[in-house]
């Protein structure tokens, strides 16, 4: 069993898959924890791939879909099988399968030693894909094996996923229900219909809280849809996929100080993390970088939710802790103020609602895909950034769309606000002028 799936709230573990054949998310969800039923790398037994061939094929021993596929019987031969014959659906549907992210050195920040990873041009035109593929071998491989009869897949999204899932869904040969906010770009809106999805606008009604596209979409799936989902709380295999994401760049840049992550609902985060923490395990790399995940001021919840982790660890320690930056981060380190941390983040997972309540007044955005009123994988986020010495990043309009000039004029990636945004979390914190450090960003939406 060298990839469980584990809830991170609560401890549970996904059985066997003959008795859940779909452990998308952990049954004990909805008690006021914070649960995600995530991909866990046992790493006895297993080896960091070495070859070059594509990530759902070089990466294979490390996703949660191979070892499905050999649980059930299919072994490594059906399981390359299958993703073969989907990789070929997407070459001819879309020209391209999914392969390494090119990753370049840029100027993006004077005096760094900046590494730009370039996801616009995976099938659908973003990173979301990624995740979404971990979750249709899953499918396919229980299909192929256990006849197992599903509903149709259904996600909410704003933009990148609900294509990524609609190009899937055709490879797939799949029904899916895709549920959108009203301002969702008339672009995006007509490849939808044209790649056969099923098209729901959902209006946000005056002093509503919480994504009314998310709650449509919880709806769908307690009534039989498959939650085709980029959000780890409700499908916990959109991080598996999501991991090959990290595992290019580890692979493609030399040993990282810190990278820079556009965070809406959290996935791509996460996913990032994982796969580093997977790498230490594995012995490819000594230690992960500083974390820093970077939201536009507009919808900033995860920022909220770290601000209120400090303001409580202040309360409780008798040490005076910096202002902000990495001064902080440090101090958050330090041995006798962690174990405050830790147990402040307990406290987050035991009463997530409380910790992280939704956004109270979404407002427009250039960078309209992480406009998330929930950052959904938000606790596996703030572990990540104060075990690592990283902090959130803060970014306003102005210094959005002045990344996003700069992100191309300087690599010359067609990417949109959303995917720059990582850039601008860059931009803003290098005004600081700190000292040289070797860094990486992922561009990951071109733009319609």
């Amino acid at each position: 069993m060298t990839v469980r799936l584990r809830c991170e709230g609560c401890g549970h573990e996904a059985p066997p898959l003959a008795v859940t054949p779909h452990p998308f998310r952990c049954p004990n969800a909805g008690d006021g924890r914070d649960h995600v039923l995530a991909p866990w790398l046992d790493p006895r037994g297993v080896a960091w791939p070495t070859s070059t061939e594509r990530p759902f094929v070089r990466d294979r021993h490390l996703l949660h879909a191979h070892l499905a596929a050999r649980v059930v019987g299919l072994g490594d031969e059906g399981y390359l099988a299958i993703e073969g014959r989907l990789h070929e659906a997407l070459v001819r549907q879309e020209g391209r399968g999914f392969e390494a992210l090119p990753v370049q050195r840029a100027a993006l920040a004077p005096g760094h030693e900046v590494y730009v990873a370039d996801a616009t041009g995976q099938p659908g035109g973003s990173h979301k894909g990624r995740h979404l593929f971990g979750v249709l071998l899953h499918l396919e491989v229980v299909r192929a094996a256990l006849g197992v009869t599903e509903g149709p897949l259904a996600i909410a999204s704003c933009g990148n996923a609900a294509l990524a899932a609609a190009v899937l869904a055709r490879v797939g040969d799949r029904r899916l229900r895709v549920f959108v906010p009203e301002d969702v770009h008339p672009n995006v809106a007509a490849r939808l219909g044209a790649l056969g999805a099923d098209v729901r606008i959902c209006p946000r009604r005056p002093g509503e809280t919480g994504d009314p596209t998310v709650a449509a979409f919880r709806a769908a799936v307690a009534a039989g849809a498959i939650p085709f989902a980029c959000q780890g709380t409700e499908c916990g295999l959109t991080l598996d996929g999501g991991r090959t994401l990290g595992f290019d760049l580890l692979r493609a840049a030399p040993p990282l100080d810190r990278v820079f992550v556009q965070v809406g609902g959290g996935a791509l985060g996460s996913s990032l993390v994982r796969a580093f923490d997977d790498a230490v395990a594995l012995g490819a790399i000594a230690r992960a970088p500083r974390w820093m995940m970077v939201q536009g001021a507009a919808v900033a919840p995860l920022a909220a939710l770290y601000a209120r982790v400090v303001d409580a660890v202040r309360a409780r320690t008798p040490h005076a802790l910096p202002e902000d930056g990495d001064a902080l981060a440090d101090a958050l380190l330090d041995e006798a103020v962690a174990p405050l941390v830790e147990a402040v983040i307990d406290e987050v997972v035991v009463d997530r609602g409380r910790w992280m309540p939704p956004w109270p007044t979404p407002a427009a955005s250039v960078a309209h895909g992480i406009l998330d009123d929930e950052t959904y994988d938000g606790v596996a986020l703030l572990r990540a950034m104060v075990r690592t010495g990283g902090s959130p990043v803060v970014v306003d309009e102005a210094g959005l769309l002045a990344a996003e000039a700069h992100a191309r004029a300087v690599t010359s990636v067609d990417a949109d606000a959303t995917g720059t945004a990582g850039v601008a979390g860059l931009l803003a914190w290098a005004r600081t002028e700190p000292a040289p450090e070797r860094i990486a960003v992922l561009l990951t939406g071109t733009r319609r």
